[in-house]
């Protein structure tokens, strides 16, 4: 039976779903919109409340139907409570199994002691599928600091407690909010995390742009000639150091990864909390799975198949990170043509010192209607810093969104 851990991800292959509590806990579900939000007190499914549109409690186990789900339901979060009143989760343990059609799935949150209130997982839509993704998100402040993450109303009971635990610590700047997983990370890469979010707010508040969202997808040359720079922990740096872009402007804070080689392969999807654990396997040292040339024209076919099957409402940024060396010049500008008219930005960060052919050429391509790739060097990653990385890969796309989606588009909300 599949386990996951913090951050992991599995598909939903029926619309019909159980999700099942074991241990000493009350059960809430919560029905958010796509900005993570519930639209209003229904949305709230617990014992006083044991149904809603699509959603029915019996016990600590949830019944959901998702094709029933109010419309504009984008994600359905399972939250899990001590049952005895002013309890902790110290010494309880609590495990989530999740029943959809295939294999049934589960998670035991770890690291759990003073919360008072844990998120297990949430169900989530992406393009026209959903998924699980398993959180273990603990707040020690109980309700409380559950209504500010998802804007719930809800009063607490009178009674205080004996001793109050310290709070999840707060956003640390305008604009840049928890994410999700972040507290599963090392203290020095949470800490950057939270540095680098507030780089990228700044930089999509210079282009007016506060409230983007998109998909963010990193695409990692693993030619041969790539094989110093990942020894050398080039590659593991610059997953880190992007990471916080789809934090600031993913609403799962992931991003789909491929490798790209003699031929193009999908890797696991980069979370948050399972940063540290993605690097280690896929950049630690060169992958191999993927062959040993360049096949850029494979990559982006892949890459524009797969936002073609899993279609949003909001554009998809491409952060194609190569090390120079085109094979095939030609290809890969027909290839980028050929994609013009879908939303998907491709914006190329050369890392490698090398001839980079067409795609130095990108910005001076003619016949399009719409311009939808950019291009920068960095001769050295590591004397770049992070205001200017940031600055550099979103410093042609909002252009490309405003003039891709006609007004009042719903990539547009929230834009100035």
């Amino acid at each position: 039976m599949p386990t996951l851990t913090e951050g992991g991800n599995a598909p939903l292959t029926s619309s019909s779903v159980r999700v099942s509590v074991a241990g000493p806990v009350d059960v809430t579900a919560l029905v958010l919109n796509a900005d993570g939000k519930v639209a209003g007190d229904d949305d709230m499914v617990f014992f006083n409340q044991p149904s809603a549109p699509g959603v029915r409690l019996d016990g600590t186990a949830l019944a959901i139907e998702l094709t029933g789900l109010r419309p504009g339901a984008d994600k359905v979060v399972v939250v899990a409570s001590p049952e005895a009143q002013g309890a902790t989760f110290a010494g309880t343990a609590v495990r989530l199994r999740v029943e959809a059609g295939g294999d049934p799935v589960e998670f035991s949150p770890s690291r759990l002691g003073s919360e008072t209130v844990v998120v297990l997982a949430e169900l989530y839509r992406r393009g026209g599928d959903w998924k699980v993704r398993a959180v273990g998100q603990g707040y020690a402040d109980g309700l409380a600091g559950l209504a500010t993450d998802f804007g719930v109303d809800v009063d607490e009971p009178a009674a205080a407690p004996a001793a109050a635990a310290p709070a999840p610590a707060a956003p640390t700047a305008p604009g840049v909010s928890f994410t999700k997983g972040e507290e599963k990370l090392p203290a020095e890469m949470r800490e950057k995390l939270n540095l680098r979010k507030q780089q990228v707010a700044v930089v999509l508040t210079k282009h007016r742009m506060t409230g983007l969202r998109c998909r963010v997808v990193v695409v990692l040359d693993v030619s041969g000639s790539t094989s110093g720079l990942y020894r050398r922990g080039v590659f593991s740096r610059a997953v880190e150091r992007v990471a916080p872009v789809a934090a600031q402007v993913d609403d799962g804070a992931e991003m789909q990864a491929w490798a790209m080689g003699g031929q193009a392969e999908q890797l696991e999807d980069i979370t948050i909390g399972t940063l540290p654990q993605w690097i280690e396997r896929y950049t630690a040292k060169r992958y191999t799975g993927a062959g040993g040339w360049n096949n850029e024209k494979a990559a982006i076919e892949d890459v524009a198949g797969y936002v073609a099957r899993n279609p949003l409402d909001i554009p998809t940024l491409v952060l194609f990170f190569h090390d120079g060396g085109v094979t095939d010049n030609g290809g890969t500008e027909r290839a980028l043509r050929a994609v013009e008219g879908e939303p998907v930005f491709w914006q190329f960060i050369g890392i490698g010192r090398s001839d980079y052919g067409v795609l130095e050429k990108l910005d001076t391509l003619r016949g399009r209607t719409h311009d939808n790739t950019g291009f920068f060097a960095l001769d050295d990653l590591d004397r770049v810093s992070d205001a200017e990385l940031y600055d550099r890969i979103l410093q042609e796309f909002p252009s490309w969104v405003r003039s891709y989606y006609p007004p009042g588009a719903p990539a547009l909300q929230g834009l100035s």
